[in-house]
C-alpha cells in the first residue's frame, strides 16, 4: 500500500501556528495540513517595522519630514515560476522533501515622515501549496515542521505587474517604499548599502526553531484539539547607525514573530515532526460511562422489584 493510500482514511488534520502577540509588528505563521489530500497550505505573514532617525536640521529631513505614502502589490505564481522555486529553496534548507505547488503573495508599505523620523510599516503576506510534508512509516503517519522556522535568506524578486521588487532584504524594502524621493534612496544606499542591515532578511521565523517537543501540549477532549504553544519572550530589533559630519543617523528594524500549533485530532510531538496516535480516554467521559451505567443499575433494580411484587419501604411510620 502506498503513502496515499494509507493516508487518506485519516480524518483532515489541520495545524495553525499564529501569533498571540498584541504588537502591531507580530509576525504569524499558519499552516494547514490535510492527510487526505498529502497537502498543506502555508500561510506566513510577515510584518516589520523600519525606521530611520536624523537630525532635525539635515538635508535628510527636508525632504523626508513631510512624506506619507501607502501601496500594495501581489500577484499568484505557479510552482514553476522563479518565485515559487526561491520559496521551494528556502524550505529545502529544512527538509528537501518538501514541493509547492503554487503561491500567491502580497505585499503592503505604508510609510510616514517627521523632522527627525521616517517610519515605514511593511507587511508580506506568502501563500503557498505544498506537498511532501506526510511520511508513513510501520503504519504511523508523520508530519514533519522543521521548516516552520524558515529563514529567506537573500533576495526574493517577484514581478508584480511589470514591476520586479524584492519583498524580502530590509535595504530594498526601504528602497522601494520610498522610490519617488530618489535623493534620500540614493543617500541612504551610500550610508547603509552593503551592510548587515541593507541585506537582513524580513521573511523570518527562525525564532520557532525550538523543537515541538519543548512547547507547552494541551489537549482539550471537548473540542478534540490538541495545542503546542511557544511564546517568544520581547521582539527582535537590529540597529545599525552612520555618522556623517559629525551627524548621526540609524536604522532599525522591528519583528516580533511566535506561534501556536493547534492540531484537530490528537498527536504528540517528537522533535519537530508530530505524530498521529490515538486519543487518551477521557476522565469525563469515564466519570460519565461509569454515572451510565449505575442509572442503568437502578432502573434494572427497580423492575426487578416491581416484578415480583416487592413493595418498597416507606421512611414514615404507620
Amino acid at each position: 500500500m502506498n503513502k496515499k493510500t494509507r493516508i487518506i482514511p485519516l480524518a483532515t488534520l489541520a495545524i495553525l501556528l499564529f501569533t498571540v502577540s498584541p504588537l502591531a509588528y507580530a509576525s504569524t505563521l499558519t499552516v494547514n495540513l490535510n492527510p487526505k489530500t498529502g497537502l498543506a497550505n502555508v500561510d506566513s505573514v510577515s510584518t516589520t517595522k523600519i525606521v530611520f532617525t536624523y537630525p532635525a536640521n539635515s538635508t535628510i529631513s527636508k525632504y523626508l519630514r513631510n512624506a506619507s505614502s501607502s501601496s500594495t502589490f501581489s500577484g499568484s505564481f505557479m510552482g514553476t515560476s522563479e518565485g515559487a522555486l526561491e520559496f521551494q529553496g528556502t524550505l529545502h534548507d529544512w527538509d528537501d522533501h518538501i514541493s509547492v505547488s503554487n503561491m500567491s503573495v502580497s505585499v503592503d508599505y505604508s510609510l510616514k515622515g517627521n523632522t527627525t523620523a521616517l517610519v515605514l510599516d511593511e507587511t508580506t503576506d506568502v501563500n503557498a501549496t505544498v506537498s511532501g510534508v506526510f511520511h508513513v512509516v510501520n503504519g504511523t503517519v508523520t508530519a514533519n515542521l522543521g521548516w516552520r522556522s524558515f529563514i529567506v535568506r537573500g533576495a526574493m524578486v517577484l514581478p508584480f505587474n511589470g514591476h520586479s521588487i524584492d519583498i524580502n532584504l530590509a535595504g530594498s524594502v526601504m528602497q522601494d517604499s520610498i522610490g519617488p524621493q530618489s535623493y534620500a534612496s540614493g543617500w541612504m544606499m551610500g550610508a547603509f548599502g552593503g551592510g548587515h542591515f541593507w541585506n537582513r532578511p524580513t521573511l523570518n521565523f527562525s525564532a520557532l526553531d525550538t523543537p515541538l517537543s519543548t512547547w507547552t501540549k494541551n489537549y482539550n477532549s471537548a473540542t478534540n484539539t490538541t495545542t503546542f504553544t511557544k511564546t517568544i519572550a520581547g521582539s527582535s530589533t537590529f540597529t545599525a547607525s552612520y555618522d556623517f559630519n559629525g551627524q548621526k543617523y540609524s536604522l532599525s528594524a522591528t519583528s516580533d514573530p511566535t506561534g501556536v500549533v493547534a492540531i484537530q485530532g490528537y498527536a504528540n510531538a517528537s522533535g519537530d515532526s508530530l505524530v498521529i496516535a490515538p486519543a487518551p480516554a477521557s476522565t469525563t467521559s469515564s466519570l460519565l460511562a461509569i454515572g451510565a451505567v449505575v442509572a442503568v443499575l437502578a432502573l434494572l433494580g427497580g423492575f426487578y422489584a416491581v416484578k415480583r411484587g416487592i413493595r418498597p419501604k416507606s421512611s414514615l411510620a404507620v
